[in-house]
């Protein structure tokens, strides 16, 4: 969920066939029903465990909460994009739907999108969080390849099942340079490795070649989604807000990889601003 800096060599997904992009039909279907203006009357969030709540609450630790999320959630204190929205358009009203899943990769994106196309009322506005899971250290192009094949398999459902939805893609949040300034010396030590892609070894020590390997990896797969996401004329990518952001120990939860509530108000901050460039809710 935030820039790991402790990257396993052995999380893989190479596709038995790449799908041949450029062929594919992106168009979405034809409908009677147009897409929103103004605010939407409905959303939902797919992807990873950025956006359930997990280990958001120390009472409650290593579970999803689903009312902290940035996304959907109903807790005051994060000031969800949901609650914004109901803010100013009480219509939305009851109508945040959390689809994400913990650990999720673009395969089980394809499956949440599926269940979106499989509701009698689509949600005016679907959120996506995902890559993290995905992401192979140092990446081939085939390993992009293949992440960009099955996002865009994904997205093609919803522009074909979904076609009055509009869909909202984001970065990854923050990066493994900030992050590193604000770890303590006994947390480097949690998270120091050997790998390639390891930004900190296991003596707590910052190893500048491996992180700017696993910064340049982590832009890559972003790339991916930019690109993707232009594909449909649904689609709106958050052009790297969320990757701008700096990091800070109060934006993560005690295993270090997931938000803190402070850390789900942050992201919200940031999507809604990067919502309103998009022009997916209204300015003001």
């Amino acid at each position: 969920m935030l820039s790991f800096l402790l990257m396993s060599p052995g999380r893989r997904w190479i596709a038995a066939l790449i799908p041949l992009l450029g062929m594919l039909v992106l168009s979405g279907s034809a409908s009677s029903r147009s897409r929103y203006s103004g605010y939407p009357d409905s959303i939902a969030v797919l992807g990873h465990s950025g956006a359930t709540g997990y280990d958001s609450d120390p009472k409650q630790p290593r579970i999803d909460i689903n009312a902290n999320s940035w996304a959907t959630g109903t807790n005051p204190a994060v000031n969800s994009v949901y609650l914004r929205i109901l803010a100013k358009h009480p219509q939305i009203k009851g109508h945040n739907l959390n689809l994400a899943q913990d650990g999720a990769t673009v395969r089980e994106l394809l499956e949440q999108t599926k269940k979106v196309v499989s509701l009698k009322d689509k949600p005016d506005l679907l959120i996506i969080q995902i890559m993290d899971n995905d992401i192979v250290c140092p990446a081939t192009k085939r390993d992009l390849a293949s992440f960009r094949a099955g996002y865009v398999s994904a997205l093609k459902v919803l522009a074909d099942g979904a076609s009055t939805s509009s869909v909202f893609v984001v970065s990854q949040f923050g990066s493994p340079t900030t992050q590193v300034k604000v770890l303590t010396r006994i947390e480097r030590l949690g998270v120091g490795g050997t790998g390639p892609c390891d930004g900190i070894n296991t003596s707590g020590r910052l190893v500048p070649k491996r992180l700017a390997r696993l910064e340049r990896t982590i832009h890559g797969y972003e790339a991916q989604l930019a690109a993707g996401c232009k594909l449909f004329t649904n689609c709106r990518y958050d052009n790297g807000a969320f990757g701008r952001v700096v990091d800070k120990q109060a934006y993560m939860s005690e295993d270090m990889n997931h938000f803190s509530i402070r850390g789900h108000a942050k992201a919200a901050a940031v999507a809604w601003l990067a919502l309103t460039r998009a022009g997916l809710v209204p300015p003001g």
